[in-house]
């Protein structure tokens, strides 16, 4: 009889002590969530309480995109094409470039597009990519394909560029 309550004890403090940690909660983790969320209500707070200046959130369009007043849309997308080029003059071979056929009219810009394939090294690419960056217009890149070519070490590079013009106001 002895043996059997001490042999229960010691099974019940083994199960006490290899399984408490999935009864009790995990303090560490719960005290970390308090602290995050006392972080984000703090930083709530302080945006709540700052003024905003709406002057200062209105982007200046005629930096970012192509005036419509200086360039129509052939000249605009000559203008894209040009930088297109010059930023891939010394890093990449310009293989392909197709115009969208019609620019896509919203209220008060233009959506232009060009089609652009390269042939490039890895590097030679991430350096077209920055020079286009260097550049005040906005151009984001849309279907980005990227895979090696068979005959020669380069990357075959396939993209959408996409600039904005907004429109002359007449």
């Amino acid at each position: 009889m002895q043996n059997t309550k001490l042999l229960f004890l010691l099974l019940s403090f083994v199960l006490f002590i290899n399984y408490i940690n999935y009864f009790l909660p995990n303090r560490d983790k719960q005290e970390r969530e308090i602290r995050l969320l006392e972080r984000k209500i703090a930083k709530e707070h302080k945006l709540n309480k700052q003024k905003v200046d709406t002057s200062k959130l209105v982007l200046p369009y005629d930096k970012f995109f192509f005036n419509g007043d200086k360039y129509n849309y052939s000249q605009a997308m000559g203008k894209f094409q040009e930088i297109i080029v010059k930023s891939a003059k010394k890093n990449c071979k310009v293989s392909h470039m197709k115009w969208a056929p019609v620019p896509s009219k919203e209220s008060w810009y233009d959506k232009l597009k060009i089609n652009t394939s390269l042939e490039c090294d890895p590097k030679d690419m991430f350096t077209f990519i920055n020079h286009l960056r260097a550049n005040p217009e906005l151009f984001y890149i849309e279907n980005l394909k990227v895979y090696p070519m068979k005959k020669i070490k380069k990357l075959r590079v396939t993209m959408q560029l996409v600039a904005y013009r907004k429109h002359n106001e007449k």
